[in-house]
Order: structure tokens, then sequence, then C-alpha cells
């Protein structure tokens, strides 16, 4: 099996992944995990809603949080496009392909767009938000890891090759792909970009579609520790759940966090830069990733926020992952003499 081919000309021209939404039990608590910890910066808010972003970032929010009774769970993840113009070829595009798209009014954001993908994850489109002053000079007001601006987003899905066909008929190019051994074929995961990094959206095997998490870039592994550091001292050790580490495709130095509702967020260094021509998928397997992280939590490879109103798939398929509980039970004790 081979992974997606790439469109080279798609019917619209997507910028990048630029925001997501999220359904919170208490706002209160979720902004103050977000700003003192991640280090996000509130641009709005109101009495049942949050806006937050980066400090580097300019746009008026990476990250809403909506405060519900139900359970947590991801609305929407949001992309950018290149115009106004843009929107409507994609609003075209989408209607001829059957899958009703619907322009909308979003608070701080241009004209806006929803639509779900092939899997019925909820996405939307937008061109344009009010601009804000970037806050990455401003070192006084920095907080926690000090997170400049949104990355990308991971997914789960029961066949990642079937789920990134709607992703590269769309112009998104894959980076990165890993399979189980090294002869195998049937990739696991699949990491496409649309910028100029590695990720901006990434699928890997499992039940779904579900949000398995989502990702910031912070300037330096200093910013890491300066996110554990405040997190411990403000009473958030047990949010931690994976890292500090080092990832096995692209190196970026990453730590994981759990946020009040157990929606996962990353802060990671600064990727690898790529998007020319002469940029080809990297196939990756157990015997060529070079890495000095433990493996995940179960909890990291098991769990997942569920996309409102979307019904999971697979859910007797999931393949038995070797995780951290696993690794440190059978690891032999070296006792001294």
């Amino acid at each position: 099996m081979t992974v997606p081919t790439t469109n080279r000309s798609p019917a619209f021209s997507i910028r990048r992944a630029s925001h997501i939404s999220l359904a919170v039990s208490d706002l209160k608590a979720s902004i103050a995990f977000y700003t003192e910890v991640i280090g996000l910066v509130v641009s709005a808010q109101g009495d049942d809603v949050a806006y937050l972003r980066g400090v580097e970032e300019s746009a008026h929010h990476s990250l809403t949080l909506v405060q519900k009774k139900d359970q947590p769970s991801c609305l929407r993840l949001g992309f950018r496009v290149d115009s106004e113009a843009e929107l409507d070829r994609a609003f075209d595009h989408f209607s001829g392909s059957g899958r009703n798209p619907a322009f909308v009014d979003v608070p701080h954001q241009g004209r806006t767009l929803h639509v779900p993908d092939s899997m019925g994850v909820p996405l939307e489109f937008c061109a344009t938000m009010p601009a804000q002053h970037r806050l990455h000079d401003q070192f006084h007001v920095q907080k926690g890891g000090a997170a400049l601006r949104y990355d990308h987003v991971q997914l789960l899905a029961p066949d990642v090759a079937k789920a990134s066909e709607f992703y590269t008929d769309l112009g998104f190019r894959i980076s990165d792909y890993f399979v189980d051994g090294e002869h195998d074929e049937k990739p696991l995961g699949i990491f496409m970009y649309r910028k100029n990094n590695p990720h901006d959206i990434v699928f890997l095997t499992r039940p779904g579609p579900v949000l398995h998490h989502f990702a910031y870039i912070v300037a330096d592994s200093t910013f890491l520790f300066r996110a554990l550091d405040t997190g411990g001292s403000l009473g958030y050790a047990s949010n931690l759940e994976r890292g500090p580490a080092r990832h096995g495709e692209g190196h970026a130095l990453y730590v994981y966090f759990r946020d009040p509702d157990g929606h996962r967020v990353e802060i990671m260094s600064p990727p690898i830069q790529m998007g020319d021509a002469e940029d080809v998928p990297m196939r990756w397997h157990r015997g060529n990733r070079h890495s000095w992280e433990y493996p995940a939590p179960k909890s990291w490879l098991y769990e997942a926020s569920k996309f409102e109103g979307v019904e999971i798939e697979g859910k007797g398929t999931a393949a038995k992952l070797r995780s951290l509980e696993d690794f440190l039970a059978n690891r032999p004790l070296k006792v001294a003499e």
C-alpha cells in the first residue's frame, strides 16, 4: 500500500492549520491552565467563551474555549485560506462534492465556511481575523511556556491512508509516514503540511475520528522547562502526561499536557523547515527512528477527545501498542551484588 498522492492543483488554496475550538466544563479553570502553564494570552472573553492566542500571533485567536454542560469535546478545526476569493472556490468545490458547506458568522473572524471532512470531522475555513499586537518581545507579560504560535493538530482514524486522501486532494503534502517493520507497507501514521514545516494535520491509526492533540511551538527547550516548572508550582504536576523528550520523526523536543478537561496539548521546539519541490515523503519504521524518548503511556496511546456529534468507527480494531507501562514492567531489574 502506498500513501496518497498530493493534488498539486487543488480547487482552492489553504495556507495553514490555524485554530481550534474546544468545549470545556469550567471556563475559568481552562483559561487559568492555558494562560499560566502554556502561556497563551486572552484576546477576548465573554460569560461562556474565551479567545486565546500565542504571544507571537497577530491573528485574533488560535484557541477558542466554549463552556458547555455536556461532555467536553472538540467543536471544530480551523484552517486559513489565502483570500476571500478562495472561500468562494472552497464553497463551490465542497458543494460539487456533496458536502453541504455553509457560510456562517463567527465572532472575531472574517467570513467563515463550515464543512465536514470525509469522516465527518467539523472544519472551518476563513481568510481573515482582526489583527492583534504581537507580544513576543513583551517579556514582562509572558507566562509559563510563552507559546509562540499554533502549529498542528493530530487525529486518530481507523484507516489513515483513506482519511488522508481528503486532505491530499486539497493540496496537503506528505512530509513523513511510518510503518511498523522495515518491510511493511501499510502506513500507521501520516504527517501532512501546507506551511513550511512537516505538520499541519497528522493521522495515527486508532478508532476514530477523534482529536488526539493540538500543538503550539515554543522558542526553545528552556520554555518547555518553564512550562513544567510553572505547572508544578501551580499544582498542575498531574497534568503532565509525556515528556520532556525528543520525537523520532522530525526530532523536535516536546512535552504533552492534559488540560483540566483532559484535552491534550503539546508544546514543542521549532520544527524543521520544508516545502521545496524536491522534498518527498520520508518513510519511517522501527529500525530507522532514532530517539531517546520512552514509549508513550497508555493514556497517550488510547485516550482522545471526541468531536461533538461524530460517530467513532473501528472500536474493535485497535492494535495492542507498546506502552510505557509495558516497557517498565518488562525491563530487567539489575541489582548490585
